[in-house]
């Protein structure tokens, strides 16, 4: 096919020493000279590693050829010239791509060295304009030697029947069968046909388990809501005995609410702390105001009787008018700052009063807070503990169609790869080494048969 394209003439740069080398032959009449072995040699010391190397980076070296590219697949081309630029393109329904350089290219059929072969067809008859940074255009000529191509991605391998998650996979080469149910989970016999009967097992057991924890959430929370209403700073972090996750998933969850719990705790006594250091500040103030109101009480009763006596003197004729203007004047201005001590005596007892009303309702919201978050935990974790229930009922084996294979059940295994050969689909019964190509499906039966104990008599 590559001669008919046109292709042979410029082998793949890793594929061409070696394909020359191995078909060397000695032919009748034709004597190689010391040199010429000398060169040989050293030709397959140097090129035996990059051949291997290209052999590995390729799903090329099964024993039915190279693989050759197909719809489904990206290919990467990237020139020398342009840097670390390069061109991803998928090739499509049609077997072609699309590059920005010479529009649609036929590739499918090709082996990865056909296809640079042919672009160091195609390319080099090009030329690019590149703008450099200080705005002026550069042509740029393409060189064969500046031109590579390698496969990005492959097409995805498939995977069904009897595996824990069944589904697509990105290729890898050299991938085969077991490495492929291993990223698939493994062989499942509760998924398997033969053994199944109504919902799936596995599905069943992953809700049991899923359930189970947050179960384990609420039932810990439920706890560190007790706690917080006690006032305690720890609870017990023991998960329930049926409980059949693994511990460090319980100890997980609780250590959680413990440090949320820690972290509840104090935060409220920081906050309350606070108000009642501000209440209890208050209330001093309080007592200093109530004090120096009462002293000053006795100021403008003094002041008062001054005031008085000023008056009856003025009245016999013995004082003059500007005596009893600063009698006058002192009244008020003890009144004044009587008025104004009882004015900041009512704002601090007031300020007192909202500062243990604070307090108290501070108490009172997070109680009446832990007790909702307690009542929906509660009724959380009855809805829960039904739901696991009815769970395990759909486990439990029964009608003689039990979820999983009774001991003493051999299980069979049946791989079988459906790939395209050509224009055909072939399905392939094959075993776990067998390597797999990029688009195979591969079907996954298991089967459990009695095993026959042979009893000697």
């Amino acid at each position: 096919m590559g001669e008919q394209l046109g292709l042979a003439r410029r082998p793949h740069p890793c594929l061409r020493r070696p394909a020359r080398l191995a078909g060397t032959r000695r032919r009748p009449g034709i004597h190689h000279g010391a040199a010429e072995m000398t060169r040989i040699r050293h030709s397959l010391l140097l090129g035996a590693p990059l051949f291997c190397a290209c052999l590995a980076a390729s799903p090329a070296a099964y024993a039915d050829g190279p693989y050759r590219l197909a719809p489904g697949d990206t290919v990467e081309i990237g020139l020398a010239v342009l840097g670390d630029q390069r061109q991803r393109a998928m090739i499509q329904a049609d077997g072609t791509i699309a590059l920005p350089w010479t529009g649609r290219v036929m590739v499918g059929g090709l082996t990865e060295a056909e296809l640079q072969t042919r672009m160091e067809m195609l390319l080099p008859n090009r030329t690019l304009r590149s703008r450099a940074p200080d705005g002026r255009e550069h042509i740029i000529s393409i060189r064969p030697e500046d031109i590579f191509v390698s496969v990005a991605e492959f097409r995805p391998v498939y995977v069904t029947g009897d595996v824990l998650t069944p589904g697509q996979q990105a290729y890898r080469p050299m991938t085969t069968v077991r490495q492929v149910v291993t990223a698939a989970g493994g062989y499942s016999l509760l998924r398997s046909r033969a053994t199944q009967a109504g919902a799936d097992p596995a599905d069943l057991r992953r809700d049991h388990d899923t359930l189970w924890t947050d179960y384990l959430r609420e039932y810990f929370r439920t706890l560190r809501l007790r706690a917080e209403l006690a006032d305690h700073d720890e609870f017990d972090l023991t998960p329930p005995r049926a409980s059949p996750l693994p511990p460090s998933v319980a100890e997980t969850i609780a250590k959680a609410e413990q440090d949320s719990l820690k972290v509840s705790q104090a935060e409220f006594r920081l906050e309350s702390s606070y108000l009642a250091r501000a209440a209890r500040e208050t209330q001093e103030q309080v007592v200093v105001l109530a004090r120096r109101e009462q002293e000053e009480g006795k100021g403008v009763d003094a002041d008062t009787a001054e005031l008085e006596r000023v008056n009856r003197l003025f009245g016999g004729g013995t004082l003059v008018s500007q005596r009893v203007t600063d009698s006058r004047r002192a009244v008020l201005l003890s009144s004044s700052r009587r008025l104004e001590t009882t004015v900041q005596l009512m704002r601090a007892r007031r300020q007192a009063d909202d500062y243990a009303r604070q307090l108290e309702r501070l108490g009172n919201q997070r109680q009446n807070t832990l007790l909702l978050q307690l009542r929906d935990a509660g009724a959380r974790l009855a809805e829960l503990a039904l739901r696991i229930q009815a769970v395990g009922e759909k486990l439990r084996p029964s009608g003689g169609a039990p979820a999983v294979p009774s001991p003493g059940a051999t299980p069979s295994i049946s791989l079988v790869v459906t790939r395209k050969v050509g224009d055909q689909w072939q399905r392939l019964t094959v075993a776990e080494d067998t390597d797999v190509l990029p688009g195979d499906v591969v079907e996954v039966v298991l089967r459990a048969e009695a095993s026959v104990a042979v009893v000697a008599n």
